[in-house]
Protein backbone atom coordinates (compact mmCIF):
# COMPACT_ATOMS: atom_id res chain seq x y z
CA UNK A 1 0.00 0.00 0.00
CA UNK A 2 2.96 2.34 0.93
CA UNK A 3 4.57 1.64 -2.95
CA UNK A 4 1.26 2.21 -4.45
CA UNK A 5 0.80 5.38 -2.55
CA UNK A 6 4.58 6.63 -3.31
CA UNK A 7 4.32 5.72 -7.04
CA UNK A 8 0.68 7.88 -7.45
CA UNK A 9 2.20 10.73 -5.55
CA UNK A 10 5.41 10.44 -7.48
CA UNK A 11 3.06 10.17 -11.01
CA UNK A 12 1.09 13.55 -9.83
CA UNK A 13 4.47 15.36 -8.92
CA UNK A 14 5.89 13.97 -12.66
CA UNK A 15 2.85 15.30 -14.55
CA UNK A 16 3.65 18.84 -12.49
CA UNK A 17 6.88 19.19 -13.38
CA UNK A 18 5.91 19.14 -16.93
CA UNK A 19 3.68 21.93 -16.59
CA UNK A 20 6.14 23.73 -14.78
CA UNK A 21 8.72 22.88 -17.24
CA UNK A 22 5.97 24.28 -20.09
CA UNK A 23 6.38 27.93 -18.12
CA UNK A 24 9.84 28.61 -18.66
CA UNK A 25 10.94 30.02 -21.93
CA UNK A 26 12.77 27.79 -24.56
CA UNK A 27 16.17 28.29 -23.89
CA UNK A 28 16.74 29.17 -27.56
CA UNK A 29 14.60 32.23 -27.16
CA UNK A 30 16.96 33.52 -24.98
CA UNK A 31 20.08 32.21 -27.59
CA UNK A 32 18.35 34.00 -30.60
CA UNK A 33 18.44 37.22 -28.30
CA UNK A 34 21.80 37.09 -27.75
CA UNK A 35 25.35 36.02 -29.08
CA UNK A 36 24.90 33.44 -26.34
CA UNK A 37 23.27 31.59 -23.63
CA UNK A 38 22.69 28.76 -21.35
CA UNK A 39 20.46 27.90 -18.62
CA UNK A 40 21.43 25.40 -15.71
CA UNK A 41 18.47 24.14 -14.09
CA UNK A 42 18.72 20.92 -11.50
CA UNK A 43 15.15 21.09 -9.41
CA UNK A 44 15.92 19.03 -5.90
CA UNK A 45 12.64 17.40 -5.95
CA UNK A 46 11.44 17.34 -9.55
CA UNK A 47 9.36 20.20 -9.38
CA UNK A 48 11.16 23.85 -8.81
CA UNK A 49 11.06 26.78 -6.74
CA UNK A 50 13.80 28.90 -8.94
CA UNK A 51 12.55 29.65 -11.58
CA UNK A 52 13.41 31.81 -14.83
CA UNK A 53 11.77 34.13 -17.10
CA UNK A 54 12.45 36.13 -20.34
CA UNK A 55 10.22 38.35 -22.75
CA UNK A 56 11.09 40.91 -25.40
CA UNK A 57 9.19 44.33 -24.68
CA UNK A 58 10.13 45.99 -27.95
CA UNK A 59 12.80 45.61 -30.88
CA UNK A 60 15.71 46.75 -28.75
CA UNK A 61 14.93 46.10 -25.11
CA UNK A 62 15.04 42.55 -23.09
CA UNK A 63 13.15 41.65 -19.57
CA UNK A 64 15.33 38.80 -17.87
CA UNK A 65 14.70 37.36 -14.71
CA UNK A 66 16.28 34.91 -12.90
CA UNK A 67 14.44 34.17 -9.27
CA UNK A 68 14.56 31.63 -6.11
CA UNK A 69 11.44 31.31 -4.26
CA UNK A 70 10.70 30.48 -0.52
CA UNK A 71 11.20 26.58 -0.46
CA UNK A 72 11.01 23.38 -3.10
CA UNK A 73 9.26 21.07 -3.86
CA UNK A 74 5.60 21.17 -4.39
CA UNK A 75 5.60 24.31 -1.64
CA UNK A 76 8.53 26.38 -3.95
CA UNK A 77 6.86 25.35 -7.10
CA UNK A 78 3.41 26.81 -5.99
CA UNK A 79 5.81 29.95 -5.39
CA UNK A 80 7.16 29.68 -8.89
CA UNK A 81 4.38 29.79 -11.03
CA UNK A 82 2.30 32.35 -9.01
CA UNK A 83 6.14 34.60 -9.28
CA UNK A 84 5.81 33.42 -12.61
CA UNK A 85 1.94 34.72 -13.57
CA UNK A 86 2.64 37.84 -11.48
CA UNK A 87 5.60 39.09 -13.51
CA UNK A 88 3.99 38.49 -16.89
CA UNK A 89 1.01 40.36 -15.72
CA UNK A 90 3.45 43.15 -14.80
CA UNK A 91 5.56 43.80 -17.71
CA UNK A 92 3.44 42.43 -20.48
CA UNK A 93 0.22 43.53 -19.49
CA UNK A 94 1.28 47.19 -17.43
CA UNK A 95 4.13 47.73 -19.13
CA UNK A 96 6.47 48.17 -16.64
CA UNK A 97 9.91 47.57 -17.87
CA UNK A 98 12.22 49.21 -15.27
CA UNK A 99 13.67 46.88 -13.14
CA UNK A 100 13.16 48.52 -9.46
CA UNK A 101 9.81 48.93 -10.65
CA UNK A 102 8.84 45.32 -11.68
CA UNK A 103 10.47 44.26 -8.08
CA UNK A 104 8.48 47.34 -5.97
CA UNK A 105 5.06 46.25 -8.12
CA UNK A 106 5.89 42.12 -7.76
CA UNK A 107 6.67 42.71 -3.94
CA UNK A 108 2.91 44.57 -3.31
CA UNK A 109 0.99 42.03 -5.65
CA UNK A 110 2.92 38.76 -4.01
CA UNK A 111 1.73 40.22 -1.15
CA UNK A 112 -1.86 40.80 -1.97
CA UNK A 113 -1.91 37.65 -3.60
CA UNK A 114 -0.88 35.48 -0.27
CA UNK A 115 -2.73 38.02 1.82
CA UNK A 116 0.58 39.01 3.59
CA UNK A 117 0.32 41.22 6.71
CA UNK A 118 -3.85 40.35 7.12
CA UNK A 119 -2.80 38.02 10.13
CA UNK A 120 -4.21 34.44 10.87
CA UNK A 121 -2.62 32.04 8.85
CA UNK A 122 -1.67 34.71 5.93
CA UNK A 123 2.03 33.28 3.85
CA UNK A 124 5.23 34.68 4.51
CA UNK A 125 6.90 33.21 1.70
CA UNK A 126 8.90 35.74 -1.00
CA UNK A 127 11.25 35.16 -3.52
CA UNK A 128 14.93 36.50 -3.81
CA UNK A 129 15.37 37.51 -7.83
CA UNK A 130 17.61 39.73 -10.06
CA UNK A 131 15.88 41.12 -12.61
CA UNK A 132 17.08 42.76 -15.91
CA UNK A 133 16.30 45.30 -18.68
CA UNK A 134 18.90 44.89 -21.49
CA UNK A 135 19.28 47.18 -24.09
CA UNK A 136 20.22 45.51 -27.56
CA UNK A 137 20.92 48.65 -29.24
CA UNK A 138 22.80 50.64 -26.38
CA UNK A 139 24.15 47.78 -24.87
CA UNK A 140 22.87 49.33 -21.59
CA UNK A 141 22.12 46.62 -18.96
CA UNK A 142 19.84 47.87 -16.13
CA UNK A 143 19.48 45.20 -13.37
CA UNK A 144 17.59 45.47 -9.84
CA UNK A 145 18.33 42.98 -7.04
CA UNK A 146 16.24 40.87 -4.25
CA UNK A 147 18.80 39.90 -1.87
CA UNK A 148 20.49 37.98 -5.06
CA UNK A 149 24.40 39.34 -6.47
CA UNK A 150 25.41 39.48 -10.10
CA UNK A 151 28.71 38.35 -11.58
CA UNK A 152 29.62 40.74 -14.85
CA UNK A 153 32.57 39.52 -16.60
CA UNK A 154 33.42 42.85 -18.92
CA UNK A 155 36.42 43.40 -20.99
CA UNK A 156 37.59 39.68 -18.84
CA UNK A 157 37.59 41.06 -15.57
CA UNK A 158 34.82 39.86 -13.22
CA UNK A 159 32.80 41.99 -11.01
CA UNK A 160 30.85 40.69 -7.95
CA UNK A 161 27.77 42.97 -7.69
CA UNK A 162 25.28 42.96 -5.04
CA UNK A 163 22.06 43.62 -4.86
CA UNK A 164 19.10 45.36 -2.50
CA UNK A 165 18.95 43.31 0.80
CA UNK A 166 15.35 42.97 0.45
CA UNK A 167 13.40 40.14 -0.85
CA UNK A 168 10.49 40.16 -2.44
CA UNK A 169 6.88 39.56 -0.94
CA UNK A 170 7.34 38.27 2.70
CA UNK A 171 7.87 40.06 5.57
CA UNK A 172 6.38 43.74 5.18
CA UNK A 173 8.98 46.47 5.89
CA UNK A 174 8.41 49.95 5.65
CA UNK A 175 11.79 50.75 4.40
CA UNK A 176 11.74 48.08 1.80
CA UNK A 177 13.27 49.74 -1.53
CA UNK A 178 14.59 48.57 -4.70
CA UNK A 179 17.37 50.78 -7.20
CA UNK A 180 18.80 50.31 -10.30
CA UNK A 181 22.25 49.88 -11.39
CA UNK A 182 23.07 50.48 -15.05
CA UNK A 183 26.38 49.26 -16.99
CA UNK A 184 27.44 49.72 -20.64
CA UNK A 185 28.85 46.27 -21.82
CA UNK A 186 30.64 45.35 -24.75
CA UNK A 187 30.49 42.99 -27.55
CA UNK A 188 31.54 39.32 -25.48
CA UNK A 189 30.92 40.73 -22.04
CA UNK A 190 29.26 38.40 -20.01
CA UNK A 191 25.56 38.19 -17.35
CA UNK A 192 25.49 35.76 -14.60
CA UNK A 193 22.47 34.96 -12.61
CA UNK A 194 22.32 32.21 -9.62
CA UNK A 195 19.96 30.74 -7.23
CA UNK A 196 21.75 30.14 -3.66
CA UNK A 197 21.53 26.29 -4.05
CA UNK A 198 24.38 25.96 -5.85
CA UNK A 199 27.07 28.11 -3.80
CA UNK A 200 25.02 26.44 -1.35
CA UNK A 201 25.75 22.92 -1.99
CA UNK A 202 27.71 20.72 0.08
CA UNK A 203 30.56 18.55 -1.55
CA UNK A 204 34.46 18.42 -1.95
CA UNK A 205 36.95 17.19 0.10
CA UNK A 206 35.19 17.13 4.07
CA UNK A 207 31.47 17.77 2.68
CA UNK A 208 32.09 21.12 2.97
CA UNK A 209 29.56 23.80 1.67
CA UNK A 210 30.74 25.52 -2.18
CA UNK A 211 30.57 29.12 -0.99
CA UNK A 212 30.36 32.41 -3.89
CA UNK A 213 34.23 32.04 -3.81
CA UNK A 214 34.39 28.52 -5.59
CA UNK A 215 31.63 29.55 -7.64
CA UNK A 216 33.26 32.83 -9.02
CA UNK A 217 36.75 31.45 -9.74
CA UNK A 218 34.67 28.25 -11.54
CA UNK A 219 32.74 31.44 -13.06
CA UNK A 220 36.52 33.35 -14.12
CA UNK A 221 37.65 29.96 -15.04
CA UNK A 222 34.96 28.94 -18.00
CA UNK A 223 34.28 32.83 -18.99
CA UNK A 224 36.32 32.41 -21.95
CA UNK A 225 34.62 28.95 -23.19
CA UNK A 226 31.81 29.15 -25.63
CA UNK A 227 28.25 29.27 -23.84
CA UNK A 228 27.74 25.43 -24.71
CA UNK A 229 31.02 24.10 -23.47
CA UNK A 230 30.77 26.31 -20.07
CA UNK A 231 27.23 24.76 -19.33
CA UNK A 232 28.71 21.65 -19.49
CA UNK A 233 31.49 22.36 -17.47
CA UNK A 234 29.19 23.89 -14.60
CA UNK A 235 26.75 20.79 -14.51
CA UNK A 236 30.31 18.61 -14.18
CA UNK A 237 31.26 20.74 -11.48
CA UNK A 238 28.57 20.43 -10.12
CA UNK A 239 28.14 16.83 -10.40
CA UNK A 240 31.91 16.33 -9.16
CA UNK A 241 31.35 18.58 -5.84
CA UNK A 242 28.13 16.84 -4.88
CA UNK A 243 29.26 13.75 -4.88
CA UNK A 244 27.17 11.38 -3.10
CA UNK A 245 25.96 13.57 -1.31
CA UNK A 246 22.18 15.04 -1.25
CA UNK A 247 21.20 18.08 -3.56
CA UNK A 248 20.27 20.72 -1.24
CA UNK A 249 17.77 22.82 -2.37
CA UNK A 250 17.12 23.92 -5.99
CA UNK A 251 19.84 25.15 -8.58
CA UNK A 252 19.36 27.48 -11.21
CA UNK A 253 22.24 29.30 -12.92
CA UNK A 254 21.93 31.19 -16.21
CA UNK A 255 24.41 33.46 -18.36
CA UNK A 256 23.83 35.68 -21.27
CA UNK A 257 26.96 37.08 -23.66
CA UNK A 258 26.63 39.87 -25.32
Amino acid sequence: EIELKNREITDSINYAQRIQASLLPPVSKLKSAFTGAFVFYRPRDIVSGDFYWFEPVDEERYVIVCADSTGHGVPGAFMSMIGSALIQEIVTRKDITRPSEILTTLDRELSRTLNQGSGGDSSSDGMDMVVCEYNKKTRMLRFASAMRPVILVMDGESYYIRGNKNSVGGEKLRDKYFDDQEYFLKENDTVYMFSDGFPDQFGGEGGKKMKIARLKKLIEDINPLSMEEQNKRVSDFFDLWKGGLDQVDDVLLMAIRI
